[in-house]
This record gives structure tokens, C-alpha cells and sequence, in this order.
């Protein structure tokens, strides 16, 4: 396995450094560019036979460049973002879920020390607890968004590392698809988050997040972890201001303790450590929320206030 990474590591810094200098000099006729990629990739370690299987009969996709071209400008509240997402319905699946693999979740609560309800809220936000993983071929909308788009530069990079994930036999092509920017499996990692943080917790020599729900799992475990997730803290709570409350402490990126906000008269829902550093918030149309360091290690999965509270909130709401 040692031998393996070292040699992936190798891979992708000699890809860097091609992909680097030659990004500005691309030829803009879809043919030439995909021989000029082949030319350099297969220098690097892809097998010939990986590259023309995952681009036979790939053209530049008209839907990928829609959704590139028109992301959505309708501004939500919180609430509005949260009900969009959650539903009563997504919570009683996760429930059900979270009892169907309470057993495999509680091990990897214990090796990863991550809250198991967080663990099965990110894979019901990322892919409805993996009923809906994405129908786009993950090769064809990196080579579409690495052709033409507004970031060719990081898309390629992602092209590069999804290619490698081939080239090591941990996902078939049939079964390599996502959502239309190239994020993919249970957890909808883009390639470089999988080769970050995927293990392979089945012991198949596969760290296969689209078909293993324990590889999918263990790998959100893993990006919490790596994150720098707080064992036995909570991620937020909603809490009551006083009347006189400072609104210029709201949103301070400096945490104070619990205790200085008690001092302060916010009324607090439960009993909560007053050693515990934290932030008060207001996302726009949502409720007041004392949030704490796991807060912003949601975040890291998606830099979207409205996507952590949401996952918190469907956390709470499937263990509750």
C-alpha cells in the first residue's frame, strides 16, 4: 500500500507540474486536446487502455456546460435553504439507516472518533443515504469543465486524479458517475478528496465509495477526522439573546467561552461545558446559534453556513 501511494504521489507531482505549464496552451479543437492530454497522461502511468476506454466516444457535454454556465442566483434564507433539503421524509430514511447499520456505524464511531448521527446526516445531504449517487460520468464532465469553463485549471487537476483512481482498479467505469461537476459516490467526494481521505475499511483492497457503504462511511468518518473533528463536542445549539444583546458579537471570528456568553445573559437550551469555546451566528432568516469548533469542521465539507447548519440540524433530528 506504502508502494502504491509513493507512486501515486509521484504521478501527481510530475502531473503538477505538466498540467502547470502547459495550462494556458491548449489547443481549443476537442480532438487535439484530448490527444495532447492522452500524450501526457500515458507518459505519467495511465495504461492506454484506461484512457481510450474512459474517452471512447466522449464529446464536450452540452448539459455540463449548461449547469456551468447557469448556477443558480436565487438568494434562500436559511430556512428556506434547510426545508429545501431536509424533509420529514429524509429524516425518517435516515433513521431507518442509522438503525440498518448502527452496528457498522458505531465501529467506525469508535475508530474514527466521529459522531455517527453527523456521519449518516453528510451521507443523507451528499446522496440521500446513497439512493442518488448522480447519473454524469465523472471522466466526461471533468473533460467538458477541463476543455471549457471557468476553472480549466482545478477541473483538469480533477480530471488527472480521477484517471488515476481508474488506473488503480478501484471503481469500474460503468460504475464511475456523480453529479454534473464531478463529485461522486455516497459522500460525493470530487477525485482529490478521495484520494485524501478514502480508506478502505472492507479490506478488499478498494477504497470504493460507490458501491461499499462501510468504504463510504469510514471515509466521511475520515474526512472529519482529518479535518480536526472534536470528539464529544457538540456542533451548535440554538440559543436565546437577551434584549440588550451586542449584535456587533454576532459572527465575531474570535470564540469566547461559554461562560462569558452566559455572562451575557444568552439563555442556553441545555447544560453545555462553560470551559467550551464558542461563536454566535445569524444566518440570514435563521434562528440564533452558539456555534463550536465541530461547526466550522462541517464547513470544510462544503464552505456553506446554510449546508452546516443543515447538516447539524438533520443530525440532531435523526438521533433525536
Amino acid at each position: 500500500m506504502l508502494k502504491n501511494r509513493l507512486i501515486s504521489l509521484i504521478f501527481f507531482s510530475l502531473l503538477s507540474l505538466a498540467c502547470s505549464a502547459s495550462a494556458k496552451n491548449f489547443s481549443t479543437d476537442w480532438d487535439t486536446w484530448v490527444q495532447e492530454l492522452r500524450a501526457e497522461v500515458l507518459a505519467n502511468g495511465i495504461k492506454p487502455a484506461i484512457f481510450d476506454s474512459a474517452f471512447r466516444g466522449v464529446q464536450p457535454s452540452k448539459r455540463v456546460q449548461h449547469f456551468d454556465r447557469t448556477q443558480p442566483e436565487k438568494r434562500l434564507t436559511y430556512k428556506e435553504y434547510r426545508n429545501s433539503r431536509i424533509d420529514a421524509y429524509k429524516i425518517k430514511l435516515g433513521r431507518k439507516d442509522l438503525m440498518q447499520y448502527q452496528t457498522l456505524l458505531n465501529e467506525i464511531q469508535t475508530d474514527f472518533h466521529v459522531n455517527e448521527c453527523i456521519v449518516t446526516a453528510l451521507w443523507g445531504m451528499e446522496s440521500s443515504y446513497g439512493r442518488y449517487k448522480g447519473s454524469f460520468p465523472v471522466v466526461a464532465s471533468l473533460a467538458t469543465l477541463s476543455f471549457q469553463g471557468r476553472r480549466t485549471r482545478f477541473f483538469r487537476q480533477e480530471l488527472l486524479f480521477a484517471l488515476q483512481i481508474l488506473n488503480e482498479g478501484h471503481v469500474s467505469l460503468q460504475d464511475f458517475k456523480g453529479e454534473w461537476a464531478g463529485a461522486s459516490g455516497h459522500p460525493q467526494f470530487l477525485p482529490s478528496s478521495w484520494f485524501k481521505y478514502a480508506v478502505d475499511y472492507d479490506g478488499d483492497n478498494k477504497k470504493d465509495i460507490w458501491n461499499s457503504v462501510d468504504d463510504a462511511l469510514a471515509s466521511i468518518a475520515n474526512y472529519l477526522k482529518m479535518n480536526g473533528w472534536h470528539p464529544n463536542e457538540p456542533w451548535a445549539y440554538e440559543v436565546s439573546l437577551p434584549g440588550n444583546f451586542d449584535q456587533r458579537l454576532l459572527d465575531e471570528e474570535r470564540p469566547r467561552v461559554v461562560a462569558e456568553w452566559f455572562d451575557m445573559g444568552v439563555t442556553l437550551p441545555k447544560k453545555i461545558p462553560l470551559n467550551l469555546k464558542a461563536r454566535i451566528i445569524i444566518a440570514e432568516g435563521g434562528p440564533p446559534l452558539m456555534t463550536f469548533h465541530n461547526f466550522k469542521v462541517i464547513k470544510k465539507y462544503n464552505n456553506s453556513t446554510f449546508y452546516a447548519g443543515s447538516v447539524g440540524y438533520l443530525a440532531d433530528m435523526i438521533c433525536s
